[in-house]
């Protein structure tokens, strides 16, 4: 009974914490939420029986990728900038990529996973056996999710290339 209160509370600051991450207009403030919701869900793994994917989901979601995260909002520096302008043919090719790649994924979903049975796995605590599954059963998603990790960096850069001229201090032009 212990356990139920103390999984639910931590599922409630989970879902209320990604709230955050949503309706704030703050980037940092909307990053910090995300790491606070990804220490939620760890809490979880561990209620769950699940100790490695506990330390997974702390030292590669809430270590590594948050990281990156505020490095990228660093970069980009949001509070000064305005929403860069898009071409109508940039944001077809956006919907069409998005598109192939939401169809591709139900595809799979729907002839690998549902047809096989093999969508409601139980938590695995074996090293090897996760990287077993990853790697065999479930290597489209895996490769799926590394092009999309590209596709967003290749976005950041794309974005923090400005060809608009402005002025420092001392009234140099800089580009």
């Amino acid at each position: 009974m212990f356990e139920y209160l103390i999984f639910f509370f931590f599922a409630a600051v989970a879902v209320i914490f990604a709230l955050v991450v949503i309706l704030h207009r703050n980037p940092v403030v909307g990053a910090l939420s995300l790491v606070v919701s990804f220490f939620a869900l760890a809490v979880m793994y561990v209620l769950l029986d699940a100790p490695f994917m506990a330390a997974l989901q702390i030292i590669v979601y809430s270590g590594a990728i948050m990281v990156l995260f505020l490095f990228v909002i660093m970069l980009l520096n949001l509070q000064h900038e305005k929403e860069p302008s898009t071409r109508p043919v940039q944001q077809w090719l956006g919907y069409l990529t998005s598109s192939a790649f939401a169809i591709s994924l139900v595809y799979y979903l729907g002839k690998y996973a549902v047809m096989s049975g093999a969508l409601p796995v139980p938590f695995i605590a074996d090293a090897r056996a996760i990287g077993r599954r990853m790697f065999e059963a479930y290597i489209f998603p895996f490769e799926a999710v590394s092009i999309l990790l590209l596709a967003a960096i290749v976005g950041a850069l794309m974005l923090t290339g400005r060809s608009e001229q402005r002025e420092n201090t001392s009234g140099e032009v800089i580009r």
